[in-house]
């Protein structure tokens, strides 16, 4: 290799990997964790829909959840998460429908390397177990009422600004539920893998695939579900930033394993978040902008 070559080869590299450090936002997947953070002294507020739903009647009732959420950047490469939920369960409107405010999920994350394209961190969650635990169909992997620990190895390759992949293992410890008059259960603890493919159309759009998977400790993850410890789902993923900050999401996740597709063949995900500095505070956009006055200059004398 002579040195021209040499020279713009090198030159092709570090521009590609310059260019990782640099990623146009919305940047996240729906499900699996990125080793991107919230920037330190920012704030996210989100809201999210989801809507677990069967093809077969009388075979799953429906279930809704709503979840507004809080993140914010503490260091770099630091971030804390809220999450406060609200479940339905049944159809809205008819008589089985229930609402019961869900649990508080409080998660910390730490993305501790990053190395060129690559980056790994860890996130660890605690869930506060305010949600109904005497629901028998109320599958673990909503409000149920039990105090949950998850621990997540999180990895992520950004092969170049717009096209990156993630992989997250994950240790799910789920708790007991308390079912009143009847005996305690013990929901059984589980491995989950997530993996995703995210690529931005634009620094404004986002699309992608996500494959998660869970394999519980036991058939019986609930007293209603007894055969159900095999999931796999697909989730397809697109996000939009509306402006600067906000960005909303959409999502039709499909089951794969009749384990899950007996609990629900399909669920809705919508939903949106915005980050702001807490310092300015929200930088809303206004229909007519105030444009500052500009000054001519006076000629100057010779």
């Amino acid at each position: 290799m002579n040195a021209r070559s040499f020279t713009f080869a090198l030159s092709v590299a570090v521009s590609l990997f310059s260019s990782a450090t640099v990623w146009a936002k919305p940047y996240r997947a729906m499900v699996t964790r990125t080793a991107s953070t919230t920037r330190p002294g920012n704030l996210e507020l989100g809201l999210r829909y989801q809507g677990f739903f069967s093809l077969e009647q009388g075979k799953s009732l429906p279930y809704h959840q709503v979840s507004p959420s809080i993140r914010w950047g503490i260091v770099d490469n630091v971030e804390a998460n809220v999450y406060f939920e609200v479940l339905g369960i049944g159809t809205p409107g008819e008589n089985n429908f229930q609402v019961a405010f869900g649990d508080i999920p409080l998660g910390l994350q730490w993305t501790f390397l990053e190395a060129g394209p690559l980056a790994l961190g860890a996130y660890g969650r605690v869930t506060f177990p305010t949600g109904p635990s005497d629901q028998d169909a109320i599958q673990p992997l909503l409000s149920d009422g039990t105090w949950d620990i998850e621990g997540t190895l999180i990895a992520e390759l950004r092969v170049t600004k717009n096209l990156r992949f993630m992989l997250n293992p994950s240790y799910l410890h789920h708790g007991t539920r308390d079912r009143g008059s009847r005996p305690d259960f013990d929901v059984p603890d589980a491995l989950q893998l997530a993996v995703a493919g995210t690529y931005n159309i634009n620094d404004q759009t986002l699309v992608g695939l996500e494959v998660i998977g869970r394999r519980y400790f036991a058939p019986t993850i609930t007293p209603t579900w007894t055969n159900n410890a095999n999931q796999v789902e697909i989730i397809p993923v697109v996000r939009r930033e509306l402006f600067p900050g906000l960005v909303l999401e959409a999502v039709a996740g499909i089951a794969v394993t009749p384990d899950l597709s007996d609990i629900y063949n399909f669920r809705f995900l919508l939903g949106g978040t915005y980050e702001f500095d807490l310092a300015s505070g929200p930088n809303l956009p206004t229909k007519n902008p105030v444009k500052k006055p500009t000054t001519k200059k006076k000629p100057t004398k010779r």
